[in-house]
């Protein structure tokens, strides 16, 4: 007559199942297939013996897949140099079924390399939010305004009297319309910008590669405010 279990016992058993389930689900050595087998395996485990001795057959049935894909699942599942040791099993002789015991040890490593790729992940995303931070100072002074970013005094920008060498005149005496119309030149022998919200995300990635510079062009477009200038910066 099999022994019932304590309360505490069945909750401390389900605990465990739960925890290595879960460790197993974060091992990137462990496919897919495997994954699912392993957790109707689990299922048919003892819960004072921890082991269980389903048959390949039975397994099979209740995934839906064949016999040798769960025979397969269950050898590297059992393979200690096979980088996802998760199982052993033995089996009295060749006419019998095995018996599988999982191996606890690896949950402990297993939940740690998450957590250390948890940490990478989160410093990733405070060093792309600061990235990101760093663009509106080197915008030009009009947008830097619209962004809230703090700019210097206009006593301390000078206009250079003498237009830069590598212009044909002095772009900054042009009027507005002159301004309009450079820029469409200019653009007529490379990038047009989009007016449609729709074509914004596309026209984004295709001609800005550093994704730090995207939030802010996709700002500018809508707002009809991105320049020659400022696509080139971004763009370099």
């Amino acid at each position: 007559m099999t022994e019932e279990i304590s309360e505490a016992e069945r909750q401390s058993f389900t605990s465990w199942k739960l925890d290595v389930l879960d460790a197993m689900s974060c091992d990137p050595n462990v496919r897919d297939i495997d994954y699912r087998v392993a957790f109707r395996l689990m299922q048919h485990v003892n819960a004072r013996a921890k082991e269980a001795r389903p048959s390949i057959e039975r397994l099979a049935a209740q995934i839906g897949v064949s016999r040798d894909t769960v025979r397969r699942s269950l050898t590297r599942l059992s393979e200690p140099d096979g980088g996802c040791h998760w199982l052993h099993r033995i089996r009295i002789d060749r006419t019998q079924p095995y018996f599988y015991t999982f191996v606890t040890e690896r949950v402990g490593v297993i939940l740690d390399a998450k957590a250390d790729r948890e940490d990478r992940a989160r410093e990733a995303a405070r060093q792309r939010r600061q990235n990101q931070s760093e663009v509106a100072p080197l915008l030009p002074r009009e947008v830097a305004n619209d962004t809230g970013v703090e700019v210097a005094n206009g006593d301390d920008f000078e206009v250079a009297t003498l237009p830069p060498k590598h212009l044909r005149e002095n772009y900054l005496n042009r009027t507005p319309v002159d301004s309009s119309l450079s820029e469409r030149e200019d653009l007529s022998c490379g990038t047009v910008f989009p007016t449609e919200e729709t074509e914004f995300a596309v026209w984004i990635f295709q001609h800005i590669p550093d994704r730090a510079h995207h939030r802010e062009a996709l700002r500018l477009l809508r707002a009809g405010q991105m320049t020659t200038e400022i696509y080139r910066r971004m763009a370099a």
